[in-house]
């Protein structure tokens, strides 16, 4: 390139292609969720429990310290602090499931799902007793 220009001021620094990375990481399964519901012949009541799973799995795995929990992927601090506000709105709309029979009836009836996701979820007796 032309060095005229003065544009290396603009480069991105090693540092923040890691950040990039982390977020590219992180949002996959987002934009993947996104995907999936907007598919008419995939988007199911049932999807939405499973769908939410998978990203608090993501969330807690990413977020919960490693003394604690071994995380499967570290991300940058900034990343981090995101995905725990992202673990308060979810831990919201999770709860809000609760609300509604209609969520644990679609998986109980869901083929491949039935009780026996609950049971892998290490959902409490009690909770797989009432669904």
């Amino acid at each position: 390139g032309d060095r005229n220009l003065e544009l290396r001021k603009y480069d991105v620094s090693d540092a923040e292609w890691t950040i990039l990375e982390d977020m590219v990481f992180t949002l996959k399964v987002f934009k993947d969720a996104t995907i999936l519901f907007s598919a008419d012949s995939k988007s199911t009541i049932a999807n939405v429990i499973t769908t939410m799973d998978k990203i608090d799995d993501l969330i807690t795995t990413t977020v919960v310290p490693a003394t604690a929990r071994r995380r499967q992927h570290i991300v940058h601090v900034s990343i981090r602090e995101a995905l725990a506000l992202a673990k308060k709105t979810m831990n919201k709309y999770y709860s809000a499931t609760d609300e509604s029979n209609v969520y644990r009836i679609a998986m109980v009836l869901h083929p491949s799902l039935k009780l026996e996701y609950f049971k892998l979820r290490r959902w409490e007796q009690p909770w797989i007793q009432t669904a």
